[in-house]
């Protein structure tokens, strides 16, 4: 296995704090001969809005304006990275040329940000990640460099991701802990969110159906919600239930 793959993610591992995490990722790039790098999370609070964790070395005076401007809209980079774990190249900005996607790049290359490679990872809770290597001056096409790029941030982004979601978890607006549902009113929201009625469900866990209702108010109210479509939206958001995975599912092969 490649050493220094090892001891990046050993470093990785080891960081306390953000600012470790960026001195790794600075690490990084320089390793593949990049200029800038950066580590998007986009966090959901509610459906409707989220909050963003940045971690890298993009000049401060590009973020700020990223942010007041709301570049995020228009920026291809991020809508392609956030819905795709497919690598995006930046030479794709070609396919923009006029508009105000053009005058985005044009300000981007106005900081060094010339070119570069991205990879997202879009994830069930709603979270997303991009990290994205620049470089200040235009890549060639398919060269060594590009395919190193790829196949390091691809390896190396889920321990970036897992490492940065520790360090911010006591951070978090809403944290798990702050709701503690029971194992028996989670099954209930799960079985809700299958489409399943109270009845349904009391027949399904050979309960009485007064019960399951019980248990579906005492999570409205302890998720501080209004019905039982808002209560399992918002479980999913906090991680408090996701898909389940019966142990007398079969499989489906295909050759």
């Amino acid at each position: 296995m490649d050493q220094w793959l090892v001891d990046i993610i050993e470093d990785i591992q080891g960081c306390s704090d953000l600012l470790g995490i960026k001195c790794v990722l600075v690490k990084i790039r320089e390793h593949l001969g990049f200029s800038n790098i950066s580590h998007v999370i986009k966090c959901p609070e509610t459906f409707t809005r989220s909050s963003t964790i940045f971690v890298g070395d993009y000049p401060s005076e590009w973020i700020e304006r990223y942010g007041k401007q709301g570049y995020v809209n228009i920026d291809p980079v991020a809508s392609h990275c956030f819905n795709s774990q497919t690598p995006y190249h930046w030479m794709h900005f070609n396919e923009h040329p006029e508009g105000i996607v053009y005058s985005f790049f044009g300000e981007a290359k106005e900081f060094g940000l010339c070119d570069g490679i991205s990879i997202g990872t879009p994830h069930f809770d709603g979270k997303t990640s991009l990290i994205s290597l620049a470089s200040d001056k235009k890549l060639v096409k398919d060269s060594a460099q590009q395919h190193h790029a790829i196949i390091y941030l691809t390896a190396l982004q889920p321990f970036i991701d897992e490492r940065i979601r520790q360090i911010t978890k006591q951070y978090q607006k809403f944290q798990q802990s702050t709701v503690n549902l029971t194992e028996r009113e989670k099954t209930c929201l799960v079985w809700v969110a299958e489409g399943k009625t109270a009845h349904d469900i009391a027949t399904i866990l050979s309960i009485a159906e007064a019960t399951v209702v019980f248990h579906l108010k005492n999570s409205i109210q302890k998720l501080n919600v209004i019905n039982r479509s808002q209560a399992i939206a918002k479980a999913v958001l906090l991680g408090l239930i996701s898909p389940q995975f019966p142990r007398n599912s079969v499989p489906t092969y295909h050759f």
